[in-house]
């Protein structure tokens, strides 16, 4: 089973991912929405913050910016990815991700053990991606990735892995190895996501800068019909969303 994140415009991404990284195609069968994301602040953002990176010039707001449109706050549909986790390992996949902008694209991504990431380079100059473990140890070196071309790497088992890029300090895309995950999914810019799921019981999980946030959901996806989750995913309950 081949599950890709294709190379499209930021807009059409998220309703790409949401029909073809949940999983299965076809058919939506679980629908839910998350809330609370305005509130996540990713990494690369705080970092590109702190005055000694002067990688920012920070002006006076304009006043005819909404405030809400002020703020760096999560992307849902790269930033955050649901993930469908079951009781049962599930086999390995394989993800296409997108290299532009002097970012990679999704920022986090759920997988399950020894599922081969492909990192594509659709800009028009090269870059020097590479892997880090939560420890700090590289796993996949800085190379040259030139336009076009592609690089693989496999997480070998569980944990929060890490891709850098030697050249451009705005790549932080964060990957969590989890065994159970059985598909994903990322909201559009209204919160909503879907998945289409074999009929069972699953635990929704939300993650971000590639560490879980917000409180966990159980839930039943049937044969036929559509399970519409009640409850949002409030992504700014239950754990440290920082």
């Amino acid at each position: 089973m081949r599950r890709n994140v294709a190379p499209l415009t930021f807009a059409a991404l998220a309703a790409f991912a949401l029909l073809t990284a949940s999983g299965q195609a076809g058919t939506p069968n679980v629908k839910g929405r998350i809330s609370g994301y305005e509130k996540l602040i990713p990494e690369v953002y705080a970092e590109a913050a702190k005055p000694e990176a002067r990688r920012w010039t920070w002006r006076e707001p304009s006043p005819s910016v909404a405030a809400q449109y002020r703020v760096l706050s999560a992307n849902p549909s790269r930033d955050i990815c649901i993930a469908a986790t079951t009781g049962a390992n599930q086999e390995k996949q394989e993800f296409r991700m997108t290299v532009t902008g002097g970012r990679v694209f999704p920022t986090t991504i759920v997988v399950t053990p020894n599922t081969q990431l492909a990192f594509k380079n659709f800009d028009p100059f090269k870059h020097r991606i590479y892997v880090m473990s939560a420890t700090g140890q590289v796993l996949l070196q800085p190379d040259d990735l030139q336009p076009n071309a592609v690089r693989t790497w496999a997480a070998q088992g569980p944990g929060r892995y890490e891709v850098r890029d030697e050249l451009y300090p705005s790549v932080r895309t964060f990957v969590v190895v989890d065994p159970q995950v059985v598909g994903v999914a990322y909201p559009g810019r209204d919160g909503a996501f879907v998945f289409s799921l074999p009929p069972s019981d699953y635990v929704l999980k939300a993650f971000f800068n590639g560490r879980e946030v917000g409180k966990q959901i159980n839930f039943t996806a049937k044969d036929r019909g559509v399970v519409e989750l009640k409850e949002p995913l409030k992504l700014d309950e239950g754990t440290d969303a920082k």
